[in-house]
């Protein structure tokens, strides 16, 4: 594992920008929260990697100067490290470029420039930054288009989505299924993952349900080792480690089958036995949701004799996936 990157807190920056307050579009409280509940995250006070002071709000900006007038600003005063946070909605321009958009965008052709701000002015600001590095995580729709913008080729990436997919508005929500993975991250932490919390590991972690966006991510040389905070999970916080591969397994389940299997070693002795046993159920699950039935099989026939499992569930899966290995194919 390498190390961690640690910002320089005295010369490193964030502008976070939330659109919340739409007049034409879907309003979108959840992006407001994120502001504000990243920046408690980014300046926690004992060992928050920020400045309170250099982590600059900018909630439902009125106008695109506005938004371009703060990142000019942290462009030219930090030196180490400078982040870009965006969270509203996006939108495409004519060409199909991403746009910002701000609270009196109107998603019409014939109006929109007016009133949006286009992902390529606000990267050839950051690009053209005193920072060392440059980061922006961008939480909207279409967010996947800022890889396409020219002046972004120096910038670090963190997206919700790809370059076609919708973001779905959260309902009563405080925040975006996106925002809100990044923020249990910096909270809760990952065991096993080292004392600092990195942009890659943000990434490989954010997860999701199925159905949610692919989050994406660009990265330039060893930008993905930036830390973002304190790695606040212990190796050994078991039921952690089971939460974040569940999160994970929605999107990919054979990684959530690595991740338990794992956890089984991990916990054996160390877990009181009833935890355990949940641990090689999901285990075992997972790994017949990845397409082994046979391992799946193996698994529960494996788990029929711990004293405390559920004779009657077990019987029931092991029934299942000897229908399922009999059929030649995976539940998937």
């Amino acid at each position: 594992m390498s190390e961690a990157t640690i910002p320089a807190r005295d010369a490193s920056g964030a502008v976070l920008v939330g659109v919340g307050n739409y007049r034409s579009l879907p309003r979108l409280p959840s992006a407001l929260n994120g502001i504000a509940d990243l920046a408690a995250a980014l300046t926690a006070p004992r060992d928050g990697l920020f400045a309170a002071e250099s982590v600059h709000r900018l909630a439902d900006p009125e106008s695109s100067a506005e938004v371009l007038d703060s990142v000019a600003a942290a462009a030219n005063q930090y030196t180490d490290t400078l982040l870009f946070y965006f969270a509203g909605h996006g939108l495409r321009d004519a060409e199909g470029q991403l746009c910002l958009a701000l609270p009196w965008t109107i998603d019409k052709k014939t109006e929109a420039d007016r009133t949006i701000v286009p992902i390529e002015r606000i990267m050839a600001v950051l690009n053209g930054s005193t920072a060392r590095r440059q980061v922006a995580i961008l939480d909207c729709r279409y967010s996947g288009r800022a890889m396409r913008a020219p002046s972004a080729y120096n910038v670090h990436l963190l997206t919700a989505s790809g370059h076609n997919e919708r973001v779905p508005v959260p309902a009563e929500q405080r925040n975006t299924p996106f925002t809100g993975a990044l923020l249990d991250l910096l909270r809760g932490g990952v065991p096993g993952a080292g004392p600092w919390l990195t942009l890659g590991d943000l990434y490989r972690w954010i997860g999701g349900a199925a159905e949610d966006p692919t989050p994406h991510q660009r990265a330039v040389d060893d930008s993905a080792g930036l830390a973002l905070g304190p790695n606040r999970a212990a190796r050994r916080d078991f039921p952690r480690r089971a939460e974040l591969a569940m999160r994970v397994g929605w999107k990919d389940p054979a990684r959530a089958a690595r991740l338990y299997a794992e956890l089984v070693i991990d916990s054996a002795d160390r877990a009181e036995p009833k935890e355990a046993l949940s641990y090689r159920m999901a285990a075992a699950s997972w790994l017949g949701a990845a397409g082994d039935a046979a391992g799946a099989l193996a698994r529960w026939e494996a788990i029929r004799h711990d004293p405390h499992a559920d004779a009657t569930e077990v019987d029931a899966n092991i029934a299942y996936w000897r229908e399922r290995l009999a059929a030649g194919h995976s539940p998937l």
